[in-house]
C-alpha cells in the first residue's frame, strides 16, 4: 500500500472500502480523508492495478492456451477428415481407371488364342517349307489385325524368329527379325495368354504383346502375338486427366501416365544390374531411363500412401492410391493433390479458435461488469454511511458526473457523426470510380481536341494574312474550315459533359445502338492507341430499351475499358459488341479475344471493392454496372466465351413490351 494508506488508518469510525482483492493483502486498505470513498481514486491505487493487470494477463494467457489447443484439435480432425474425402475420392477413381485399364486390355487376350487355334497357323509352322503358304498367312494374320484394331499380329518359330506378320507389306515388316530374347515367347503351355510390355526394335514403338504358344500334334511348332497400342489407349482416357494417374510395370517404370513427359521414369532409383537387364532383353530399346525423384512419406489406412514428387527444385505432396493388375503385371496409381487440404483444415480451426476467443471475451466483459456492480452496490452502502463526511465533495463529484455525461454525449455524438461520414465516403468512393472513368476519357479526348486546336491557330493567322491581302474566298475558306473545327469539339466536348452529368433517375426509352455509339466514341482514343480492333454489329431493326442513357453509356464505356484493360499485351486484341432481341428482351454482348475469366473470378466479379488490376480501380465499376442494369429491371452477366475469352451479357426489357405490359 501507499503512504497515505497509513494516515487514512487513523479515521477512527470509518468503514473500509469494499475490494476483490482484500484476500490477497495483508493490510486492510481505509477511505481517505482528501479522497472518501472515491472509486475511481481505489481503482487507480497501485496495488489495485497491479492485481488486475495479473489477472488480465492470466486470463489472456488461459485464453490464448484453449484457443490454440481448440485450433489444434480441430485442424487435426479437419485434415483427417479431408484426407478421407480425397482417399474416397482416389480410391473411387482408382476403381473406374483399374476397370476401364482392365477392359482396354482385355478385349484383346482372345486374338492370340484365336490366331493358335486356326488350323491354318499349326499347319503354317510346322511346315518345313512355308514359301508356298507364306502370302496367305500374311493376308490371314493381316485380316485378324485390322479386324482388331491391333498394331500388328505375327508368328514365330521356335527359334525366335518372325515368320509371318500382318505388316508383310510394310517397309518395317517383321518377317525374319530374331526376338528370341523376348521373354514373352516362352510361355509354359498353350491357351495360356503371355503378357508383355516392351518397344519394338524394328519401329521404335511402344506395345504391349500377348502372346501364346501354338501346338501340331500334341508338339511346341511356334508362337502367335499380337501387339497392342498401349500408348493409344492411354492417350483415350490418362492426358490431361485430373487426379494424375501412371501405370508401371513390374520394373517400376511408369508406362503410362497423364503427364507425358513422365513416361519410361522409373519410380525411385535405378539398379546397375537392372540397366543391364534392360539393355540383354531390349525391353526399353534405345530409350533412356531415368529416374522420378519419388519419395514416400507416410502410410495411410488400407494401403494408401503419401508421396512427395520433386521436380526443378519443387516438391508436391501427394495421396498415392495402388492397385496392381496380375493378369497383365502392371500397377495403376492414383495420385490425388494433397495440397489445400491443410489450407482448407486450418480455416474451421481459425473459426473455432475465434468462436472460443469471442466466448471468452464475452466471458470476461460479464464478469467484469458483474464485479464491478458488485462493487458499485458495496460502495454505495459506504457512502451513505459517510454521507455527512461527504457533503463538501458532493458538488465536485456531481459536476465531475455531469461532465463525464456530457462527454458521453458528446462521444455518442461525434460517433454517430462518423458512421454518417463513413456512408458519404462509400458514396463518395462510388461517385469516384465514375469519375475515374470520365479521367481517362478525358485524356483521350484532349488529344483528339489538341489537333483541331492546332489546325484553329493556323487558320485563323491565315485568315488575318489572307483579309489584308483582300482575298475574301481564302477568307470564306479558312473560317468554313474553322467552323467545322469547332463543331467537332463541341460534339466530343458534348458527349464527354452528356456522359460525366449526373442522372436525373428518371427512365424513358433509350435506343440502344446510338448508346453503343456514344460509348465507342468516348474510347475511341483509346482504342486507337492500343490498336485494338473493335466489331460493332449493328441490329437489323432499331432497338429501344426501358432505362437511363446516361447509366446505359456508364455500363457499356465500363465493360468496353475492362475488356481493353484484359487485352493489353495481347497479340491481336479484338472486342466485339452486338445487340439483339431475344423473348420479348434486348440483349448487349460485349466480347473479347482475352484468356477469359476464371470459376473463382465468375463467382466474386460482381462483389464491391473486388479486382483483378494489380494498379488501378476500386473494384466497384462492375458492382455499379450491375446494380443499374437491375434498377432498369434487367440483369448484367459474365461467362466464357466458346472460343475463349470473355463475354458481358446485358439483359434489358424492350420499351414496347413494357408499355404494352403497363397498358
Amino acid at each position: 500500500m501507499t503512504d497515505n494508506d497509513s494516515r487514512d488508518a487513523n479515521i477512527s469510525g470509518a468503514r473500509t472500502i469494499p475490494c476483490r482483492y482484500a484476500d490477497r493483502c495483508s493490510i486492510v486498505c481505509h477511505q481517505f480523508d482528501d479522497y472518501p470513498l472515491n472509486a475511481e481514486s481505489f481503482g487507480e491505487k497501485h496495488c489495485i492495478m497491479r492485481h488486475r493487470r495479473r489477472d488480465t494477463f492470466l486470463f489472456v494467457l488461459l485464453t490464448a492456451l484453449v484457443a490454440i489447443g481448440c485450433f489444434w484439435a480441430v485442424f487435426v480432425w479437419s485434415e483427417r477428415r479431408e484426407l478421407a474425402d480425397l482417399k474416397v475420392l482416389g480410391d473411387e477413381r482408382l476403381r473406374h481407371a483399374v476397370a476401364r485399364l482392365q477392359h482396354e486390355i482385355g478385349k484383346f487376350d482372345i486374338l492370340p488364342l484365336a490366331i493358335a487355334a486356326n488350323e491354318q497357323t499349326g499347319a503354317f509352322l510346322a511346315s518345313g517349307d512355308r514359301a508356298g503358304s507364306l502370302e496367305a498367312m500374311n493376308a490371314y494374320l493381316a485380316r485378324v489385325n485390322d479386324a482388331a484394331g491391333t498394331m500388328v499380329a505375327f508368328l514365330v518359330d521356335t527359334n525366335g524368329v518372325m515368320v509371318a506378320s500382318s505388316n508383310a507389306e510394310s517397309e518395317n515388316s517383321f518377317i525374319g527379325r530374331d526376338i528370341s530374347y523376348r521373354p514373352y515367347l516362352y510361355g509354359e503351355k498353350a491357351g495360356i495368354v503371355t503378357g508383355y510390355y516392351a518397344i519394338g526394335t524394328t519401329d521404335n514403338l511402344a506395345g504391349y504383346y500377348l502372346a501364346t504358344p501354338v501346338e501340331a500334334d500334341g508338339r511346341r511348332v511356334g508362337v502367335a502375338a499380337v501387339k497392342v497400342d498401349l500408348e493409344r489407349i492411354g492417350n483415350d482416357w490418362l492426358i490431361g486427366s485430373d487426379p494424375l494417374m501412371i501405370v508401371s510395370d513390374a520394373n517400376n517404370i511408369i508406362l503410362l501416365s497423364s503427364r507425358n513427359d513422365w513416361r519410361y521414369l522409373s519410380i525411385g532409383p535405378l539398379e546397375p544390374e537392372k540397366i543391364a537387364r534392360f539393355n540383354e532383353t531390349q525391353q526399353y530399346n534405345r530409350h533412356i531411363l531415368k529416374a522420378l525423384d519419388w519419395k514416400t512419406e507416410d502410410s495411410v489406412a488400407d494401403g494408401s500412401r503419401m508421396v512427395s514428387i520433386t521436380e526443378n527444385g519443387r516438391t508436391r505432396i501427394y495421396l498415392a492410391d495402388s492397385r496392381y493388375l496380375p493378369d497383365v503385371s502392371m500397377t495403376l496409381t492414383v495420385l490425388s493433390t494433397y495440397t489445400g487440404i491443410a489450407r482448407t483444415a486450418a480455416l474451421p480451426a481459425v473459426i473455432a479458435a475465434i468462436i472460443v476467443i469471442a466466448v471468452a471475451l464475452c466471458i470476461y466483459i460479464v464478469n467484469q461488469r458483474r464485479l464491478v456492480i458488485k462493487e458499485r452496490l458495496l460502495t454505495r452502502d459506504a457512502l451513505q454511511e459517510a454521507y455527512t463526511r461527504l457533503t463538501d465533495r458532493f458538488e465536485e463529484r456531481n459536476r465531475q458526473l455531469r461532465a463525464a455525461n456530457d462527454d458521453l454525449r458528446r462521444e455518442v455524438a461525434e460517433r454517430i457523426q462518423a458512421v454518417q461520414r463513413q456512408k458519404d465516403l462509400q458514396e463518395e468512393m462510388i461517385r469516384t470510380e465514375n469519375l475515374a472513368v470520365i479521367g481517362q476519357l478525358s485524356a483521350g479526348l484532349a488529344h483528339e481536341i489538341n489537333q483541331p486546336l492546332a489546325a484553329l491557330s493556323t487558320l485563323s493567322e491565315n485568315a488575318v494574312r489572307f483579309l489584308e491581302l483582300n482575298d475574301l474566298s481564302t477568307v470564306r475558306h479558312n473560317l468554313t474550315r474553322i467552323c467545322d473545327l469547332v463543331h467537332r469539339m463541341g460534339v466530343l466536348t458534348g458527349q464527354l459533359r452528356s456522359f460525366a452529368r449526373r442522372s436525373d433517375g428518371e427512365v424513358g426509352s433509350v435506343d440502344v445502338e446510338r448508346s453503343i455509339e456514344r460509348a465507342v466514341t468516348l474510347l475511341n482514343h483509346r482504342l486507337q492507341k492500343q490498336k485494338m480492333r473493335i466489331d460493332v454489329r449493328r441490329p437489323d431493326k432499331p432497338i429501344t430499351v426501358v432505362g437511363d442513357a446516361v447509366r446505359l453509356e456508364q455500363v457499356l464505356v465500363n465493360l468496353i475499358g475492362n475488356a481493353m484493360d484484359a487485352l493489353q499485351g495481347s497479340g491481336e486484341p479484338y472486342i466485339g459488341i452486338r445487340a439483339r432481341t431475344k423473348d420479348g428482351k434486348a440483349i448487349i454482348e460485349v466480347a473479347d479475344n482475352g484468356h477469359g475469366l476464371s470459376a473463382t473470378v465468375i463467382e466474386k466479379l460482381f462483389m464491391p471493392f473486388f479486382s483483378t488490376k494489380k494498379t488501378n480501380g476500386l473494384g466497384l465499376g462492375l458492382a455499379i454496372s450491375q446494380d443499374i442494369v437491375r434498377g432498369f429491371g434487367g440483369d448484367l452477366t459474365a461467362a466464357n466465351g466458346p472460343e475463349g475469352g470473355a463475354v458481358f451479357r446485358i439483359t434489358m426489357p424492350l420499351a414496347d413490351t413494357q408499355e404494352k405490359h403497363n397498358a
